[in-house]
């Protein structure tokens, strides 16, 4: 009985409010969790964008308030979903705590803050408190692998002192520790990383959740059959171009797959896709729009924030390394059709385009992404941006005649579902400012740095290699954003001391982040798109691998072609050069993988073809100006022999059929 849908005759009334006192425990019924959900959900938006437009609450109780609200709808979301009498009396109990720490903190502000080093006893008490519900709420939201994670962190300064060698650390008292973990109110729970989901991720994860309740997909999928639908890869490039669209002002992985997938993955298995690779390249569609501007995702808010780069400058910095990614799902996508049998026979047919809906759903698009793009260029903050967005795609909707206005409980329930996602980010920022602060004042973070320096012996390639694998492990939970902040504590400062440029090192710990959701072990972008299509996780987890294999070798290049982050001197010829082997070798790895190209590769093509991807990849990473020419020379030589080829066998079939 979710919040907005038609009423029932009283049999399924009856049925559904039996099965509630099974579900639910007898605790409360289902309508009070969906009307609490939509209570607390509007006014942590509420909240939100009053402060985008003009901050009325001071810094920790704006952070209190966003901590608050994300641990509540936690905390009432798991409730309505709970079967257990006793995990409900937990969550009602957390409900609770979670009222008290807020009202203590607000109302005890000036003490707290001039006490900050000589907590009370009652200090420690609510500091303790507020430690386990972000932990329990972080657990509710992810999973178990962020509070373990940051469990096992934070309680290094207690043992450090027995630590041998290099890990050896001064103990810090138990209150100092439970202080700057959270009653301190400037490290810990209050560290940056709240302060990014709170400005930075939250009103674009509610601009993501209004978007979809305004029906503005509708427009995605007419617009792809417009463009690209005509093509006999057509459904799979329209995902493409959907997913896409989608990134460019939404940037949640899940929250895209969730929106498009289901259109986009049926349509693709209907044209003949299989299965498997039409959820996989539906997952790896929604998981570019992490690294597309202007949106980009979570993880690039989190980058701004945290590193104190310029949002626009991000953006600048990720569109040569975007148009790269999804040009080349673009190609996998059509050279697959070209070697299924049944797409490459079929006939093609003009697809029948819905002017209206392009017409009246277009602009609830295009107009929130020019104000973003506005915006961002005029320095405006993320906030502004995301408040404007939301207020925009509204506008818009209800412009457009009765028949494609959304209705208020469906813009209702798209401010809930984003408040949703904004609360499970809220709880686990919170949570990994935890780490955040036991790795800066324990000199964990430092020693890290140290340990990556002696492991690598000098070698920044092994030191590359070193940090990726840390953040392919950080990335196992499946949460870009954790991720990121773990890698990017001790990472940023080993990459530094390479001599690698500060936004660089940072844009080489985002990349495995955002691919994290399309990662296994917990890759919850599959995840989502596999319970939507029904196809086998695993499979389908490798098929997002074979797709984005290029992609996963970015972070490296970034650091040794700086022309693809528009670093570097770009009117030194070095750089095209550059950049044009990476879009070689990025078509010769998707000919490889695929196994085609005008039709099927010989096994010398596809040598050819592996070789030349291997010579430019090695030409990037040692700038020896001969492994340059052997890449081109064999991508050249094996495309001229197989098209002449290609053209010879399709003459003598034009000939046979004449006959």
């Amino acid at each position: 009985m979710g919040f907005g849908k038609k009423k029932k005759d009283k049999a399924e009334q009856a049925i559904e409010q039996a099965v509630e006192v099974k579900a639910y425990g007898g605790v409360l019924p289902e309508k009070v969790y969906d009307y609490l959900l939509v209570v607390f959900c509007l006014a942590m938006c509420i909240m939100h964008m009053i402060c985008a437009k003009k901050s009325f609450l001071q810094q920790e109780v704006y952070l209190t308030m966003h901590m608050f609200f994300s641990f509540i709808i936690l905390f009432l979301s798991t409730a309505k979903k709970s079967e257990s009498k006793i995990h409900n009396a937990f969550l009602f109990l957390s409900v609770a705590l979670t009222f008290a720490f807020t009202i203590y903190v607000c109302c005890n502000l000036e003490a707290l803050r001039v006490r900050q080093w000589v907590s009370t006893n009652l200090d420690i008490v609510v500091g303790c408190t507020m430690i386990v519900l972000a932990l329990y709420a972080c657990w509710l939201g992810f999973g178990k692998f962020i509070p373990i994670l940051v469990i096992i962190v934070c309680i290094y300064p207690f043992f450090g002192k027995m630590m041998p060698g290099p890990f050896h650390t001064s103990a810090l008292p138990f209150s100092r520790t439970i202080s700057n973990l959270s009653i301190g109110l400037t490290t810990g729970l209050y560290d940056s990383t709240l302060t990014i989901s709170a400005n930075y991720t939250f009103l674009f994860c509610v601009f993501g959740g209004v978007m979809s309740a305004t029906g503005v997909q509708k427009f995605f999928g007419e617009f792809g059959k417009w463009t690209v639908g005509r093509f006999r890869s057509g459904s799979a490039q329209i995902s493409v171009v959907n997913t896409a669209m989608v990134g460019m002002v939404c940037g949640n992985a899940i929250a895209n797959v969730t929106m498009t997938g289901p259109y986009c993955i049926d349509n693709m298995k209907k044209n003949g896709y299989n299965p498997t690779t039409a959820t996989a390249i539906s997952c790896v569609g929604s998981n570019g729009g992490q690294i597309l501007p202007p949106v980009m995702g979570i993880v690039a808010f989190s980058m701004a924030g945290y590193a104190g780069i310029p949002y626009w400058t991000i953006c600048k910095m990720a569109i040569v390394s975007a148009i790269l990614y999804y040009l080349s799902l673009s190609l996998y996508a059509h050279l697959h059709a070209l070697k299924t049998p049944e797409l490459r026979t079929r006939i093609v047919e003009k697809p029948v385009v819905d002017w209206d809906v392009m017409k009246w759903k277009g602009p609830a698009f295009v107009v929130p992404f020019i104000i973003i793009i506005t915006l961002l260029i005029q320095g405006k903050s993320v906030m502004i941006c995301g408040f404007w967005a939301i207020i925009s795609v509204i506008v818009m909707s209800y412009l457009a005649p009765k028949r494609h206005r959304p209705k208020v409980r469906a813009l209702i329930d798209g401010f809930v579902e984003g408040a949703k996602q904004g609360a499970q980010m809220g709880a686990c920022c919170a949570v990994i400012g935890m780490l955040v602060c036991t790795f800066t004042t324990s000199g964990m973070g430092v020693k890290l740095t140290s340990g990556i320096e002696s492991w690598s012996h000098g070698s920044l390639f092994l030191a590359l290699l070193i940090l990726y694998i840390a953040s392919i492990i950080a990335g196992m939970a499946g949460v870009s954003v954790a991720a990121y902040f773990t890698a990017a504590a001790f990472a940023v400062p080993a990459l530094q001391k390479l001599g690698i440029a500060y936004a660089t090192a940072h844009f080489f710990c985002v990349y495995p982040a955002s691919y994290s959701t399309i990662t296994p072990p917990v890759a919850l972008t599959t995840l989502v798109g596999t319970q939507i299509s029904g196809t086998p996780y695993g499979k389908t987890a490798i098929e997002c691998c074979k797709i984005c294999g290029v992609s996963f070798l970015a972070p490296f290049l970034f650091v040794y072609a700086p022309v693809l982050l528009l670093e570097g001197s770009l009117t030194d010829p070095t750089s095209y050069i550059q950049l044009l082997s990476v879009i070689v070798l990025t078509v010769a790895a998707q000919f490889c993988w695929v196994n085609y190209f005008c039709t099927d590769l010989t096994l010398l093509e596809r040598a050819m073809f592996f070789l030349s991807f291997l010579a430019l990849i090695l030409y990037i990473f040692m700038s020896m100006n001969i492994l340059c020419i052997i890449g081109l020379a064999l991508f050249a030589a094996a495309t001229v022999s197989h098209v002449a080829k290609w053209k010879k066998n399709k003459k003598k079939l034009v000939t046979s059929a004449a006959v």
